[in-house]
């Protein structure tokens, strides 16, 4: 029962929001360790993903500052 309302509700929606806060929790953590891992087993490829993401956002900042002008 929900303190506040006295309503049964929002005690149920506050259990089901924390199991699906546990479950996104819990596929952030699987998949930091997938990339983890994938960056031991391929280091360069990681290397020039990360350079490529890199390489993208700076262009889309440049073109942002540019069109503020």
């Amino acid at each position: 029962m929900d303190d506040s309302t006295g309503s049964v509700p929002g005690a149920v929606s506050g259990a089901r929001s924390q199991e699906l806060a546990d479950q996104v929790r819990q596929r952030a953590l699987q998949t930091s360790e997938k990339a983890a891992a994938y960056a031991r087993d391929e280091p360069m490829k990681s290397l020039l993903i990360a350079a490529a993401a890199g390489a993208v956002l700076m262009g889309l900042l440049s073109l942002m500052v540019r069109s503020d002008e």
